[in-house]
């Protein structure tokens, strides 16, 4: 049974979906979570929410679109808690949902910058501790989106390929050094992010899914615990599809 009793466990984008519920599930295992978003009140939510289910968890503030802010916040993180075990690089947004010809520039940098780069960066800090620890284990939040091409979201589809990229990079660099990196793929789920796609796409993934319905963040948040866990020791440089098979159709 996955026990991560005393890992330092750092999310990202944890004040709601996905990063909410692996932030809860990693709590349960054991471990002390680090919730970090850039929205203060739905950043203490969740980790109000651990505590009262008798969990440890802090709140930082952290912009993943601010590298510097990244720096600043990881460092103070290790100086306090001793170590990075586990990080779970999730923060991200949906970006504007239009064809190529019509997106803004300014949009497609937005996109890229926070969930392209901001993975980057924070895989770069983390990575920087898990060196000297000599162990470490990260799963950065994907897409289907990141396998497949999303006609309407160009900068979704090509942030989301990039970070499938860093993860088996990394894999390959750090693979010796007890560092394992993978990703997760999550398909449609039940978040804030949904919202945003339009109606006719969620109605063509329920058609053709072959389980008939979106997932839940508890789906997604139970692989990413695996993923970090020692039950998944020789898997590295993996994306995982989380998305009821519908990438295979």
């Amino acid at each position: 049974m996955t026990d991560l009793k005393n890992k330092i466990a750092l999310v990202t984008g944890a004040g709601s979906g996905i990063g909410r519920a692996t932030s809860v599930a990693l709590s349960v295992k054991g471990a002390k979570v680090i919730v970090t978003d850039r929205n203060e009140d739905s950043g203490n939510n969740t980790a109000k929410k651990i505590i009262s289910n008798g969990g440890k968890a802090v709140f930082h503030k952290l912009d993943v679109s601010n590298s510097s802010e990244i720096e600043t916040v990881i460092k103070k993180i290790f100086d306090i808690e001793g170590s990075i075990d586990l990080a779970v690089n999730n923060a991200g947004i949906g970006g504007n949902f239009d064809g190529i010809h019509k997106l803004n520039l300014k949009d497609w940098n937005n996109t890229i910058n926070i969930n392209l780069t901001g993975v980057f960066c924070c895989m770069q800090n983390e990575i920087k501790y898990m060196l000297k620890q000599g162990a470490g284990r990260i799963v950065n939040v994907a897409s289907m989106a990141g396998i497949k091409g999303v006609g309407g979201g160009s900068a979704y589809c090509a942030s989301k390929h990039g970070v499938l990229g860093l993860t088996k990079s990394a894999a390959i660099e750090y693979g010796s050094h007890n560092i394992r990196v993978n990703a997760v793929c999550p398909g449609f789920i039940e978040t804030e992010m949904i919202k945003q796609v339009p109606k006719k796409i969620l109605e063509f993934n329920t058609l053709v899914n072959p389980m008939k319905r979106v997932g839940n963040s508890k789906e997604v948040a139970d692989s990413i615990v695996w993923l970090l866990s020692e039950e998944s020791s020789f898997v590295n440089g993996s994306s995982m599809n989380i998305d009821g098979g519908y990438g295979n159709v």
